[in-house]
């Protein structure tokens, strides 16, 4: 198994933000079957679920990644950290089509959304979650959106 345990690929899909009716919609299966495949005993995921959850882990820690450099470059500008960021997040699928600045599954945005915030909140950095039309300007600015 390349996660190691059924219990990685469930914390890995999970990490992501990727529920377990998410998951089966995408390999056209039941939930019950994605169920199975988290359960000791029962079917191993198949290869290409694997591939594709390790495949989006690795985008979730690249987004994740590139957020905490951003705010890195925030602390070289000003020679310290910021006091707070200032954190996307979104309400429903439909906010997010309505906000989001690509396709995509607002899920799986805010799980990076909390990720970003665990990481700052204990480097000692407040993280602000903010809905879009909290402050469009400021919107404009974190998403670069339409």
């Amino acid at each position: 198994m390349t996660f190691g345990s059924k219990a990685a690929f469930r914390a890995a899909r999970e990490r992501c933000g990727i529920s377990q009716k998410m998951l089966a919609d995408r390999f056209g299966n039941a939930v019950l079957t994605v169920k199975r495949w988290e359960k000791p005993g029962e079917a191993e995921p198949p290869a290409d679920v694997q591939a594709w959850l390790e495949s989006m882990l690795t985008q979730h820690v690249e987004a994740v990644e590139a957020a905490l450099d951003a705010v890195d470059g925030i602390e070289e500008v000003q020679g310290n950290p910021p006091d707070h960021v200032d954190l996307l997040y979104y309400r429903s699928q439909e906010h997010y089509d309505r906000y989001g600045r690509d396709k995509g599954d607002y899920a799986i945005v805010n799980a990076r959304s909390r990720e970003i915030a665990a990481i700052l909140e204990s480097q000692g950095i407040e993280a602000r979650f903010r809905y879009p039309e909290d402050d469009e300007a400021g919107f404009q600015r974190l998403a670069n959106t339409r």
